[in-house]
C-alpha cells in the first residue's frame, strides 16, 4: 500500500512537471510552496530562489499591486479568478501575455490553505495575431497605394513636360524661371514618392543569390557612418561567425537594413549607442539592431509599419513600410520592442538557405 502511494505521488509530480502551463501553489500570505518547471521558465525565477519567497517577486514592481489584489480576492471571496490575454512584465523586464486562473486551496475540513495559480503563456500566439493583422492591413494599403501611384504618375509627367516647354519656348524673366524650376523640382519629388509607392506596393522581383548577412551589415554600417554618424553615437557590433547563408536579393536587403540603421541613428538626439548583433536560430539568421534613443510611444507602436505614418518633418512614412515588405518578401519577419526614453530594438529573422 505504501509503495502504491509513493508511486502515485511520483506520478502526480511527473505530470505536473511535464505540463507546459506554469503552476504555482502559494500560502495565504503569497509565499510560494511549490512550482513546476514551466513556472520557472516563464518567470525566469529558479525554484531554489523562489520557494519560500513571495510569488510577487517574479513580477516587475509596478505589476505587484494588481496581482496581490487578485490573490486577496480569491482568499476573501473563495471564488476562482479567470483572466484572458493579460499583459504583464516579469522581474527581468520581459513582457508576457497570459491566460491566468487562480483558485482557493482548501483542506478536507474546509480550512483555507492557500491559492493555486495556473498561467498559460500566449505571448507567441499574440505576436502571430499581430503579424497577421499587420499583414492584412499592409496588403490592403499596398493595393490602394499601387492604384494611386499609377494614377498620379501620368499627370505628373504632363505637368513636368509642359513646364519644360514653357521654359524653352517662351521668353521670361528670372523670377518666372525660378518659379518654373520650383514646379519641376516639386514634380520630381512627387515622382520619386510615386516610385517609392510602386516599390512598396508593386510586384516584387527578387534577384536571388547566396547572401552573407554579416558582410551585408558591415557594408551598411560603413556607409551609414559615412552618411551622418554623430560624434556622440557609439556603434557596438557582435556578428556570429557561424551565421548561416541565406537566399535573397542583396540590394533590397541592404536597403532594408540601412533603413533600420538610419532609423536608430535618428532616434538618438546627442549621445548614445547602437548595438548590432547577429546569431543563428533553428530557422536561419537573426539580426538585432538596438538603439538607446527616445523610444516609441505606446500610441504609435502599432502603426510604425503603416505607409505614410511618420513623425519626422520631412519623412514620407515609407521607410519602415518598405523594410517590412522586403523582409516578408524574403520569407522572414520583423519585430520591434521599445520603451520611451530607453530605446528601441528591431529584430529581423530570415530563413536559412536551402540547398
Amino acid at each position: 500500500m505504501a509503495k502504491d502511494f509513493m508511486l502515485d505521488k511520483m506520478f502526480h509530480k511527473i505530470v505536473i512537471e511535464s505540463i507546459g502551463t506554469a503552476i504555482l501553489a502559494v500560502d495565504l500570505k503569497g509565499i510560494i510552496l511549490t512550482m513546476n518547471q514551466a513556472a520557472e521558465e516563464m518567470y525566469e525565477f529558479p525554484r531554489e530562489t523562489a520557494i519560500g519567497g513571495s510569488f510577487l517577486l517574479g513580477l516587475a514592481e509596478h505589476e505587484r499591486p494588481r496581482f496581490l489584489k487578485t490573490h486577496n480576492y480569491v482568499i476573501r471571496t473563495e471564488k476562482a479568478f479567470r483572466g484572458n490575454e493579460i499583459e504583464l512584465k516579469t522581474r527581468m523586464g520581459k513582457t508576457l501575455y497570459i491566460n491566468a486562473y487562480s483558485s482557493l486551496i482548501k483542506s478536507p475540513s474546509g480550512k483555507k490553505l492557500g491559492v493555486a495559480m495556473l498561467t498559460e503563456d500566449i505571448t507567441d500566439k499574440k505576436k502571430m495575431e499581430k503579424i497577421m493583422q499587420r499583414a492584412d492591413k499592409l496588403a490592403a494599403l499596398g493595393q490602394l497605394s499601387l492604384g494611386l501611384s499609377h494614377q498620379i504618375r501620368t499627370p505628373l509627367g504632363t505637368i513636368k513636360a509642359l513646364t519644360s516647354l514653357i521654359k524653352s519656348d517662351y521668353p521670361m524673366n528670372e523670377q518666372i524661371v525660378k518659379y518654373l524650376n520650383i514646379i519641376i523640382d516639386e514634380v520630381n519629388r512627387l515622382d520619386e514618392l510615386s516610385q517609392k509607392l510602386l516599390d512598396y506596393a508593386g510586384e516584387s522581383y527578387l534577384k536571388i543569390e547566396k547572401v552573407n548577412i554579416n558582410n551585408l551589415l558591415l557594408k551598411v554600417l560603413f556607409l551609414g557612418k559615412l552618411n551622418k554618424l554623430q560624434a556622440g553615437i557609439k556603434i557596438e557590433e557582435s556578428l556570429a561567425a557561424d551565421l548561416p547563408l541565406i537566399s535573397g536579393d542583396k540590394e533590397l536587403l541592404s536597403h532594408a537594413l540601412m533603413n533600420l540603421f538610419m532609423n536608430a541613428m535618428e532616434a538618438i538626439a546627442d549621445e548614445g549607442y547602437i548595438k548590432v548583433n547577429t546569431f543563428k536560430d533553428e530557422e536561419g539568421a537573426v539580426i538585432k539592431i538596438a538603439d538607446s534613443g527616445i523610444g516609441i510611444p505606446a500610441e504609435r507602436f502599432d502603426r510604425i509599419f503603416d505607409p505614410f505614418y511618420t513623425d519626422k518633418d520631412n519623412g514620407t512614412g515609407l521607410g519602415l513600410s518598405v523594410t517590412h515588405k522586403i523582409i516578408t518578401d524574403h520569407g522572414g519577419h520583423i519585430d520591434v520592442e521599445s520603451e520611451v526614453g530607453a530605446g528601441t530594438t528591431f529584430t529581423v529573422k530570415l530563413p536559412g538557405r536551402r540547398d
